[in-house]
């Protein structure tokens, strides 16, 4: 693949997923017209149901994967239908967790009286639209996988005045309030998984099936795995605001508290592009020999590192401003996190490359592995150190170090991996590889 073509499914990945984030932000401007705890309970659902989230990108990722092996031993068709059937029970089975929880959850936050108004048919609507979301994602990855990004985009881009005016239509006209807001996606979602399904025909895919045990479990134990890695670094973010909220004898606890929020809040920013190009990558390189990787990887490094670099001397450079202009945040406990954030760009990049590499070749369980243990061992310490201190310079210690043990462990894997990866086992076709 040469570098155009390269950067443009690139770009063409990271919209789609941009544009999917915007919709949730046009819920939560509307939803907030209501007046009430409406806003608020609607923000603690997206919280909850961070375990659907989770399965969704999970699915689409693994089921992208596959996809990609199954290509080069002419296995298209056969790939797409059964991902596609698994990404729907996978979202059946979150519906019926989520129907069962979400209220549970719901009351224990928020207080039965004030959760009151918020359970019942909003729930029911939202848990009804989990199959189609995780199915209409998975299927917006298979054609991305498949080299078509622009459709994804341009149905996305869609999506956002029809959700709008779905909103609109259930939430005002209809009277349904915050219940309409998940009725409309409900709607949305399962006319995306129509539509992208008939993109999909257009690759033979002709009905959803079933696969046979071999093919469930293979799929079934990357989507956990994968599942786990994107829940971990949310958590670890919950624990370490966690350990900040603590009354720790030395320092300002909330001022501390404040910026290492805001600071967060400004990282996820800032490390969006970098997980879009390991799920890039995921995706694209098991369509092509392992031989050839190299060879597609160098586009990346020759546009990706100045990037990287030049993104890192303009946080150094930046840091205060930033904080003073756009997060109300100043001293030592912003402007520390942000350096430390810029030091470890070139090594983030190194690891998103290293990232897609190993899920390239299917190794769910061990990214997931390096990951968790750098995240929940590692970071921790530096965090401990630094606050009981009052040193920023030690806890911050928690971006680089981490980030450097997982690119290191990583990167021993793939030297040490077998030769040829092993993707998702199709019985017709032996192993996808």
């Amino acid at each position: 693949m040469t570098g155009a073509p390269l950067w443009r499914g690139y770009w063409l990945l990271f919209a789609s997923t941009s544009a999917a984030a915007f919709i949730m932000q046009i819920d939560l401007a509307m939803v907030a017209r209501l007046g009430g705890r409406a806003s608020g309970a609607y923000a603690i659902l997206m919280r909850i149901t961070l375990l659907d989230v989770a399965v969704t990108i999970a699915c689409a990722a693994v089921a992208a994967i596959a996809l990609g092996h199954a290509q080069k031993n002419g296995a298209t068709a056969d790939a797409i239908e059964k991902t596609c059937a698994l990404s729907l029970v996978l979202g059946v089975a979150t519906a019926i967790f989520g129907f069962f929880a979400y209220p549970v959850f719901l009351d224990a936050l928020m207080g039965d009286a004030a959760a009151a108004p918020y359970i019942g048919a909003p729930i029911v609507w939202l848990v009804a639209g989990a199959p189609f979301r995780v199915l209409s994602n998975t299927q917006g990855f298979l054609l991305h996988a498949l080299g078509r990004g622009g459709t994804v985009l341009a149905w996305k881009l869609a999506e956002i005045p029809a959700k709008a005016a779905a909103n609109i239509l259930f939430m005002q006209t209809l009277g349904l309030g915050f219940a309409g807001c998940f009725l409309a996606g409900c709607i949305v979602a399962t006319a995306s998984s129509f539509w992208l399904w008939s993109r999909l025909q257009a690759h033979g895919a002709r009905r959803i099936r079933i696969p046979e045990i071999a093919f469930v479990r293979s799929f079934l134990s990357g989507t956990f795995w994968e599942a786990l890695r994107v829940l971990s670094p949310q958590a670890a973010m919950l624990f370490a605001l966690t350990l900040f909220s603590l009354p720790w004898p030395n320092g300002a606890n909330g001022h501390r508290l404040d910026s290492f929020a805001a600071a967060q809040t400004f990282m996820l920013f800032i490390l969006g592009p970098l997980i879009t190009l390991t799920r890039f990558l995921a995706i694209h390189l098991p369509t092509k020999s392992q031989g050839d990787w190299s060879p597609a990887l160098a586009p990346v490094v020759r546009v990706g590192a100045p990037i990287a670099l030049t993104a890192a001397i303009l946080l150094l450079l930046g840091c205060d401003w930033i904080g003073a202009t756009l997060y109300r945040q100043q001293g030592a406990w912003w402007s520390v996190f942000v350096a430390c954030l810029a030091l470890s760009l070139p090594v983030r990049f190194v690891g998103s490359i290293v990232r897609g590499l190993t899920l390239a070749r299917s190794s769910f369980a061990e990214l997931t592995s390096v990951d968790v243990l750098s995240q929940w061992l590692i970071a921790p310490l530096f965090i401990l150190i630094g606050l009981s201190v009052n040193r920023p310079e030690i806890a911050y210690q928690s971006l680089i170090w981490p980030e450097v043990f997982a690119v290191f462990l990583l990167w021993r894997g793939l030297r040490s991996a077998p030769e040829d990866p092993m993707g998702v086992s199709l019985p017709s076709e032996g192993h996808v590889r």
